[in-house]
C-alpha cells in the first residue's frame, strides 16, 4: 500500500450506474469526473447525466461494456445489483467496480470486473434535499489491496471522513443508521398524528427534537435521557398508554420497559 502521505491522482472518468436518491448525490459530488449516467430507467439517467453537464454521457447500463472508464459506481438497490451485475456481463479492460450499499459484500460485482470493493456513504440522502458531502462519513472496502489508496483518495476527494469497513463492520454501521435515523423518522411521524389529533403542527416538538439531539450528543444518551420511563413512573406511563390506540400503546410499552431496564442500575435496583 502506498505510503499516507501520498494519495494516488484520482482518475477523470468515472461512470454511476443508477439515478436514484444516493446516486443523484454522488454525480453531484464527482461532476468534474463523471463521463456517463447510467440507469435502467433512461429518462432518469438523461436528466440526472443533463443537470450535471452537457457533456455526460447517458443511457441505459447495458451501455457500459462500450465506454472505457477507470472506476464504475453502482449506486443501486440491493436487491437489483447481482441482476445488473448479470445482464451486464464482464467489462473489458478490468476496471475497477465499486458499490454503494452497506449490507452487500465487495464482491456481489465480480462477475463485471475482479476489481471490486465499496464506497458506502452513512447518510440518508433525498434528490431535491442538498446534503454536504464534506460532512458525510465514508467508509471504502476492495477486494485488492493496491486498489484500496485509490478507493480512498475518491472518498477523500469530497468528504472529510473516511473510514476502511469490511463487511462485519459496514453490517453494525448499517443496523445503527436503521436505530439512527430510520426508527426516529417513523416515531417522528407518529408524534405528527398525535399532535394533529390535538390540532397542533409537527413543529411544536421541533424545539424539544432540537434540544434533545445535542444533549445526546453532547452528554451522551445514557445521560441525556429524560421522561417518565427515566424516573420509573409506572403510573404517567400507564396514562399514557391507555389513550393510544393498541398499535402505538404496544411501541410505547416496548421502548419505556427498555429504558426502564435500561436505567435501573442508576437507582441501584
Amino acid at each position: 500500500m502506498e505510503n499516507a502521505q501520498t494519495k494516488p491522482e484520482i482518475v477523470p472518468d468515472i461512470i454511476i450506474v443508477g439515478a436514484g436518491n444516493v446516486a443523484t448525490h454522488l454525480a453531484r459530488a464527482f461532476a468534474p469526473r463523471l463521463r456517463a449516467v447510467l440507469s435502467r430507467n433512461e429518462k432518469h439517467a438523461r436528466d440526472l447525466a443533463q443537470s450535471i453537464g452537457p457533456d455526460v454521457v447517458w443511457g441505459t447500463p447495458q451501455l457500459l461494456p462500450s465506454l472505457q472508464a477507470s472506476i464504475i459506481i453502482f449506486s443501486l438497490a440491493d436487491n437489483a445489483l447481482a441482476a445488473t451485475a448479470a445482464a451486464i456481463g464482464t467489462l473489458p479492460g478490468h476496471p475497477l467496480v465499486l458499490h454503494t450499499s452497506g449490507t452487500v459484500t465487495k464482491d456481489a460485482l465480480s462477475t463485471l470486473s475482479p476489481r471490486t470493493g465499496v464506497l458506502y456513504p452513512l447518510q440518508t440522502f433525498s434528490k431535491d434535499k442538498y446534503v454536504d458531502m464534506c460532512r458525510v462519513p465514508f467508509f471504502t472496502e476492495t477486494a485488492a489491496e493496491a486498489d484500496l489508496p485509490l478507493v480512498e483518495a475518491l472518498a477523500a476527494s469530497v468528504s472529510s471522513t473516511v473510514h476502511h469497513a469490511d463487511e462485519a463492520h459496514r453490517r453494525r454501521l448499517h443496523i445503527a443508521g436503521v436505530f439512527a435515523s430510520n426508527f426516529p423518522n417513523i416515531l417522528y411521524e407518529i408524534t405528527g398524528k398525535i399532535l394533529a389529533d390535538a390540532g397542533y403542527p409537527l413543529d411544536t416538538v421541533r424545539p424539544l427534537v432540537e434540544a434533545m439531539t445535542a444533549k445526546a450528543f453532547d452528554m451522551g444518551p445514557h445521560d441525556a435521557q429524560t421522561g417518565p420511563a427515566r424516573r420509573g413512573d409506572l403510573q404517567v406511563m400507564r396514562s399514557h398508554e391507555e389513550a393510544l390506540p393498541p398499535e402505538l400503546a404496544q411501541i410505547y410499552h416496548i421502548l419505556s420497559e427498555y429504558i426502564v431496564n435500561t436505567h435501573k442500575s442508576d437507582k441501584g435496583q
